[in-house]
């Protein structure tokens, strides 16, 4: 579905509380942001929102890059990507550990490339930055490495102990898994994934309006200048921590 003159087209994948579909509407800090980030540049240029869609990770990062006037997010910038987009700003910090569960066995390795020698199985979302650097690793698909959708199937995917290890960000782990039904506390990290370790950007895809792309860039940093970012932020993790695991 392309958008119409005037109009841009929001996809991203589920990830909360950066942004997710709550009860049909999209919530999340991330969502809140570029949403007010949208209604400043409205008053600027003729723009408005032809649709917000929640897409797998495989095919919103394949929307973004063949259709123009896409806005996109949360993602990682990297070397392969930069020619892919225009980039905006940054949207929210990022660092992911591997976890596993207290109840098994311990994994006790130093560096992701420790994992490799051992007998696990790894959960990496399908298509995404660290799937590519894993497998830039040596890591085999086919023997260590178990694409998954999203966390969500990843955190089943452990607790149903078809999972050994499983990547989450760390300021979020604890929680997203409580929100999912399981016991967070149960988590155990085994090693940060420090070469992944950046902040998430917003993008709009290749082709979009040069004006709008300008007007994005100068809303979202003046928005993250006057603390509105930043206060956001705060809000949205606290109670996603105390809603999730009923602190």
């Amino acid at each position: 579905m392309k958008a119409a003159s005037g109009q841009i087209r929001i996809v991203t994948q589920y990830f909360a509380p950066l942004q997710w579909d709550n009860d049909g509407e999209p919530d999340g800090y991330v969502a809140d942001f570029m949403l007010a980030v949208i209604d400043r540049v409205s008053e600027r240029l003729p723009v408005s929102v032809g649709s917000f869609d929640f897409l797998p990770w495989k095919r919103a990062i394949l929307t973004a890059r063949q259709e123009p006037n896409v806005l996109f997010f949360s993602l990682s910038r990297t070397q392969e990507r930069e020619g892919w987009f225009e980039w905006l700003g940054e949207v929210s910090p990022y660092g992911q550990y591997f976890y596993q569960l207290d109840t098994r066995p311990e994994i006790a390795v130093d560096r992701i490339e420790d994992l490799m020698s051992l007998n696990l199985r790894i959960g990496v979302q399908n298509g995404g930055n660290l799937h590519s650097y894993l497998k830039q690793l040596g890591f085999d698909e086919g023997r260590n490495l178990v694409p998954i959708t999203d966390y969500r199937q990843g955190i089943e995917m452990l607790y149903l102990d078809r999972l050994d290890l499983l990547p989450l960000t760390g300021f979020l782990a604890e929680a997203s898994v409580c929100r999912e039904g399981y016991d967070g506390s149960l988590l155990k990290p085994v090693v940060f994934i420090e070469a992944l370790a950046q902040p998430l950007w917003a993008v709009f895809s290749k082709g979009s309006d040069p004006e709008l792309v300008e007007a994005f860039r100068e809303e979202m940093a003046d928005l993250r200048e006057n603390g509105f970012f930043e206060k956001h932020y705060a809000e949205h993790v606290e109670s996603w921590q105390k809603l999730a695991c009923d602190q």
